[in-house]
């Protein structure tokens, strides 16, 4: 950010559009004396830190744009660390617009996208992992969304992470000292700090294997409906749905690609995916259709396995998913009379249209959603993340395999201080610009 991240930075916190109301931040040195001639009252702003005042917006002659609460807050004590002035007015694009112009002429600069969390993150406000959780919260789409992310805001994640990098500083004092006194180590400490790193190794593992789960709930869960054509996946889709995304007719194969609704059930963001009905052919169009459901099945969380009970056996059908794949079975068509021919126990049957069984199929897909891991109190939900745990879990392995086998220990001490860059790199103590530049670049302006 440069020189220019001294500067009074202002912008709209509030969403773009009409509203009831709006909010302007201003955040640096002249916040407050910016926020002065934006804002008059009987009381001067500032007065009194942190106390709501009642008065007026007004534009470069002094005239009255509209009524407004105004409250100063001093820094370091405040969100990004500096002199803050929050300004709430009513929510007219026109209010909002004027009164960011004129602090602009004032002296301020309008703040990049997410310049007001990266000022946190930098003047020690939060670490990187809480920073990047701002935008997640924002982002949430379910109840389950936003406590995982709020989970990593209110530091849970920093605190697990911050419990590694103790742990390879205690196994690094411990090698160090191995290695002051290598002539005369006793068998025992050699042990010590291969369980050091073990506790370190195995809690990068716990974290990075929580990943999946923890993601999916950020995201929502990948739900692939898969089964023959005409097999009632579209109607079922739909059903689930509550609404009429993909076609339905009674032609075989009218699905050629897959379509996506989404859905929330009980605070989780469910991404259900119709997919292209599964046989062989030498449509060219519909094998392409295939080859993407069988794509969708290899990156699903959940596969929901659809069957004709009026046609179908399950042996038939039983070779769709590979051997690790979560799966729910459900038989359509339940309202048309039929023997469900193969039906096995905790497999459901359903009518999309008299709604019979549509309760409990929601109900098992949610029980047999992956949510190991990704708990309340939050978990690794970015690719960077993955991918500095999987760094520390590969040095720290290393480590441990020298330190087992007797040396070289130099080698050891090498890899755990390459833990300890990777931990760095998580909580935003070793980072670069760019690195910051494209996590911030998700962020709204006015945050």
């Amino acid at each position: 950010m440069g020189a220019g991240a001294s500067a009074t930075i202002i912008a709209v916190s509030t969403p773009p559009g009409q509203g009831g109301v709006g909010l302007i931040r201003i955040s640096g040195p002249q916040a407050l004396l910016i926020g002065r001639q934006l804002f008059v009252a009987r009381s001067v702003l500032g007065r009194r830190v942190r106390h709501v005042t009642l008065g007026r917006v007004v534009d470069d002659d002094g005239r009255p744009l509209d009524a407004a609460l105004a409250w100063f807050l001093q820094g370091p004590s405040t969100y990004t660390g500096e002199d803050v002035v929050e300004i709430s007015t009513h929510g007219s694009t026109a209010v909002l617009e004027a009164v960011v112009d004129r602090g602009l002429r004032l002296g301020a600069r309008l703040a990049q996208a997410g310049e007001f969390t990266r000022r946190a993150f930098l003047n020690g406000r939060m670490d990187l992992l809480q920073a990047e959780a701002v935008a997640d919260v924002i982002q949430a789409q379910s109840l389950g969304s936003l406590k995982t992310a709020y989970g990593v805001l209110g530091g849970q994640l920093s605190a697990r992470v911050g419990r590694m990098r103790d742990g390879l500083v205690d196994a690094l004092a411990r090698l160090e000292s191995v290695l002051d006194f290598s002539d005369d180590v006793a068998v025992e400490e050699v042990g010590n700090v291969a369980v050091a790193i073990a506790e370190v190794m195995e809690g990068a593992t716990a974290l990075m294997d929580s990943f999946r789960g923890a993601r999916s709930r950020m995201v929502g869960f990948s739900v692939v409906l898969v089964g023959r054509p005409n097999a009632g996946k579209s109607t079922l889709f739909n059903s689930l749905l509550g609404e009429d995304r993909s076609i339905v007719t009674d032609v075989p194969g009218t699905t050629r690609d897959w379509v996506e609704g989404r859905a929330n059930w009980a605070g989780e963001t469910v991404r259900l995916i119709d997919t292209a009905g599964l046989r062989d052919t030498n449509d060219p169009v519909e094998s392409a259709g295939v080859r993407r459901t069988q794509s969708q099945i290899e990156a699903a969380d959940l596969v929901v396995q659809v069957i004709d009970s009026a046609t179908e056996l399950f042996q038939e059908t039983e070779s769709v998913c590979g051997p690790m794949t979560r799966i729910v079975r459900v038989y359509t068509k339940g309202d048309i009379e039929g023997t469900h021919t193969g039906r096995q126990q905790g497999d459901l049957v359903v009518s999309a249209h008299t709604g019979l069984g549509m309760v409990e199929l929601r109900e098992a897909i949610l029980r047999e959603l992956p949510r190991g891991g990704s708990t309340v109190d939050g978990g690794p939900v970015r690719e960077r993340h993955r991918d500095a745990l999987a760094a520390i879990v590969e040095s720290t392995r290393r480590a441990q395999g020298e330190v087992l086998s007797g040396g070289p220990w130099e080698l050891a001490a090498a890899e755990l201080q390459n833990s300890l860059r990777h931990v760095g790199q998580l909580l935003g103590e070793e980072v670069d610009d760019a690195v910051l530049d494209r996590i911030f670049s998700e962020f709204c302006v006015g945050k």
